[in-house]
Parts: C-alpha cells; sequence; structure tokens
C-alpha cells in the first residue's frame, strides 16, 4: 500500500470488509444542497428521476445543472479514495450517475436488495429529520467474498448527514 493509500485508509472507519465510512459534506453544504433540489421539484421544470426503482428523486446531471460540480466531485474526492480502497475496481473511475432519491410514507418506502451498475457506489445522507432509512448490506455478488455469499446479511447501516458510505458496485445493498 503507497503512502497516499495509507492516508486514505485512515481517514475512512471499515464498517464490514469492503465497506467503508467517512464524513464528507458540511450540515451547512447538506443544507443547501436539500434547498437547491426542492427549488427545482417547486419549479415545474421536468424531473428525471434516477432509475426504475424509485419514483421520487432527481438526476443532478442534465436539466438540473449540478454535473460541474459532480464532476469535481468525482474527480477530486471519490476517484482517488476509490482508488486507496480498492485496487481494483477503483483505478478507473471515468464518469458518474448522481442521483438523489426521497423517501416517504406513503410514497417509495425502501428500495429492494439490489447490486449498482458500477464499480464503486458512494452514498450520502444529505437527510433532514427522518427515523429509520438503514441501509442494509450483504455479500458480493460473483464471488470474491469470504463473508458467506451474497445473500448473507453483513450490516445494516444507520445514515448520518453528511457521512459517506462507499462500497464496491456488485455490493449487495437495499434501503
Amino acid at each position: 500500500m503507497g503512502a497516499s493509500a495509507a492516508v486514505t485508509r485512515s481517514l475512512v472507519t471499515e464498517m464490514s470488509p469492503g465497506v467503508f465510512t467517512f464524513e464528507l459534506f458540511t450540515h451547512e453544504f447538506c443544507d443547501m444542497l436539500v434547498e437547491e433540489l426542492q427549488h427545482y421539484e417547486e419549479s415545474g421544470m421536468p424531473a428525471q428521476r434516477p432509475n426504475s426503482m424509485n419514483n421520487y428523486g432527481l438526476v443532478l446531471n442534465g436539466a438540473i445543472g449540478l454535473e460541474r460540480l459532480m464532476d469535481s466531485l468525482q474527480e477530486l474526492v471519490v476517484a482517488p479514495i476509490g482508488a486507496a480502497l480498492f485496487a481494483a475496481e477503483g483505478v478507473r473511475l471515468d464518469h458518474h450517475h448522481a442521483f438523489v432519491v426521497q423517501y416517504r410514507p406513503g410514497q417509495d418506502l425502501g428500495l429492494d436488495m439490489h447490486t449498482d451498475a458500477c464499480d464503486v457506489t458512494l452514498n450520502v445522507c444529505l437527510g433532514k429529520e427522518f427515523t429509520g432509512g438503514g441501509l442494509t448490506l450483504c455479500g458480493l455478488r460473483g464471488g470474491g467474498d469470504s463473508g458467506g455469499g451474497e445473500r448473507k446479511l453483513r450490516l445494516v447501516h444507520r445514515h448520518r448527514r453528511g457521512h459517506a458510505i462507499m462500497h464496491l458496485g456488485r455490493q449487495r445493498h437495499g434501503a
């Protein structure tokens, strides 16, 4: 492990094999981003939803205009951390699908177990006040997992505002 990777590892907490958490955003930044997202939702402009599993939320690129911010976040933060934590998959992070999702009573209540179509996943809690909202993590799809397989429960992560959780895209997880 190089010096850069060693420094990165000293700044993160490994909650389960291959699942890391670290403080990423200030509460003030979370407030500003959530406020901007609310303004966009209230504007009546078209909302591109993040995927087929979430009916509420927004893709941050394109119409909403946050692609350059997400490009910078990927280049300056996500890619170096991904490379330090995931030697094989994290070395060449060259694009992103940045989005937010919302869970509300009577609307989207959760997200079934799945894997992501990416090398590395970064999930950040922007949250307002909420209860529940845990992220359930199992093993890795496709092997390379010494923890008993992709369907075995490994961890239920409780989100904390401004904190990120990073794992491989092939890590089974659900909300």
